[in-house]
């Protein structure tokens, strides 16, 4: 059987590295294209790009429905498998395949449909999520379900964190459906529940609003990391704050929200409920540093912005 891959990030190369050690023959390798990263705009490709021309695959990066199309003419694949790459599929390039393009989704569908559903079960506090495999028809992650593979998700653990862990989780299930595509066996059925979405999100994402109850606040940190990061701001220069580790803390004393304080070494951060103990921060245009060390270089009486 002829696969065609289609992902971008780290998070879709468990799947693809599996796959080549499949049966099933990879034809060829869609990807987004490079993009500009870092202060400097340096043209980088994704994760998936560069492992298939490590590993001299066939790769395209194409930037329109038609280039897809194209490749799919290129390639004639049976089927196409897809991990988090990135790009609405169209009907006609949906009906290039003649054995369909397939998703493998990082949650229990109908929740959490669309570009981020690890980030908003986390920012919800789910306490399950999952893998979800399906067809991909004209919806957002609307498609027929082959399998589901539930999570539970760990209490502290980040976006990062579980995304890395569903990334593994679903090898065995897109490696069952490939080979039931082989022997030409799927059997399907239809998302049943009310959906939820997860669009992908934005630049203030990771905002911290030390007004809200320092639990809602852990959630939204957890959610955040790493990607888009979360931060806060200076209220006496706005300057942007990043937090790259953050605790509950709710045997602290109580603190007025964005009020900090020092004891034995730890930093701490009113919330509208207990505090939040800090943990490594990185100002703005600098390097990454222990909450003390930037604690003890500002200002008496500086609070955190909401």
């Amino acid at each position: 059987m002829r696969v065609l891959f289609a992902g971008s990030p780290e998070a879709a190369l468990p799947c693809l590295q599996a796959l080549l050690d499949t049966p099933a023959e990879v034809v060829g390798v869609l990807s987004q294209p490079a993009k500009p990263v870092g202060r400097k705009k340096i043209l980088t490709d994704t994760a998936v790009s560069r492992f298939a021309k490590g590993l001299d695959l066939p790769l395209l990066t194409p930037d329109s429905s038609e280039e897809i199309v194209q490749a799919v003419r290129q390639w004639t694949p049976d089927v196409a498998i897809v991990v988090a790459y990135g790009r609405f599929l169209s009907r006609a390039v949906r009906e290039s395949v003649p054995g369909g393009w397939w998703n493998v989704h990082f949650s229990r569908l109908p929740r959490w449909r669309g570009a981020a559903p690890v980030a908003h079960a986390i920012l919800a506090g789910d306490t399950l999520t999952g893998v979800t495999v399906f067809r991909i028809d004209e919806g957002l992650d609307t498609g027929d379900i082959a399998h589901t593979q539930d999570y539970l998700l760990p209490s502290g653990a980040s976006a990062s964190e579980v995304l890395t862990t569903l990334s593994h989780r679903a090898v065995e299930p897109m490696k069952q459906l490939v080979a039931e595509l082989e022997a030409g066996s799927v059997q399907t059925s239809p998302q049943k529940g009310e959906p939820s979405f997860a669009p992908k999100p934005g630049p203030t994402f990771g905002l911290m609003e030390w007004n809200l109850p320092a639990p809602t606040l852990y959630q939204r940190f957890l959610a955040s990391t790493t990607e888009p990061g979360a931060y806060t701001l200076r209220a006496d220069t706005l300057h942007r704050l990043n937090i790259l580790g953050l605790a509950l803390a709710p045997d602290h004393r109580l603190l007025a929200p964005g009020e900090l304080d020092m004891v034995e070494g730890e930093v701490f951060v009113g919330t509208a409920t207990h505090p939040l103990r800090l943990g490594t921060l990185q100002p703005s245009g600098k390097s990454m540093m222990p909450a003390i060390d930037w604690f003890r270089g500002v200002p008496q009486g500086v609070t955190l912005g909401n």
